[in-house]
């Protein structure tokens, strides 16, 4: 991982699970369509991006939650991710307009259980996936009143971006 000062990512974007609860319930309270996506977002591309701004126009609030460096540290097939600690990741994707709210985590669960977003908004690579973590976030979206939902723009891959650079770049 790359060696960053980490008190110069801050951002007021970035909450806890804890923090977020009561902003959420309010922004629902006032008939705000809550959005959530999930990810790495290891090397922030024009993948992420798009899918980002195609996520938003589907709410009105959107929260994007970014996996913890353990938890990519532990499902990576490669050595040396991710890129960029949790903190970096968060902060960069904090900056995006289309994002609101930026929380770390690896519980997705527990974060649609507490937060209960209107929408858990997953990339077109997902549309044929049968993962048992991913259908278990579809059971408890449903549990919640909330619905999947899936962004159509086309699939970028970090894990592909980096191997392009590892092969063809001197």
């Amino acid at each position: 991982m790359i060696s960053t000062t980490d008190s110069e990512y801050i951002s007021a974007t970035i909450k806890n699970e804890k923090e977020l609860v009561p902003i959420i319930a309010s922004l629902k309270q006032e008939g705000k369509i809550i959005g959530m996506c999930n990810g790495s977002f290891d090397l922030l591309h024009p993948g992420h991006i798009s899918h980002l701004l195609v996520a938003k126009r589907i709410c009105d609030i959107l929260i994007v939650v970014i996996a913890t460096d353990e938890y990519n540290q532990k499902t990576r097939k490669s050595k040396g991710r991710p890129i960029f600690n949790q903190g970096v990741r968060a902060f960069t994707i904090s900056q995006l307009k289309a994002v609101d709210y930026v929380v770390v985590s690896d519980d997705n669960i527990s974060l649609i259980r507490s937060l209960k977003p209107d929408l858990l908004i997953k990339g077109v690579d997902y549309k044929s996936s049968i993962h048992p973590g991913l259908i278990e976030q579809q059971n408890v979206m449903r549990e919640v009143g909330g619905k999947f939902a899936l962004t159509p723009t086309e699939k970028l891959s970090t894990t592909e971006i980096i191997r392009y650079i590892k092969e063809q770049i001197d």
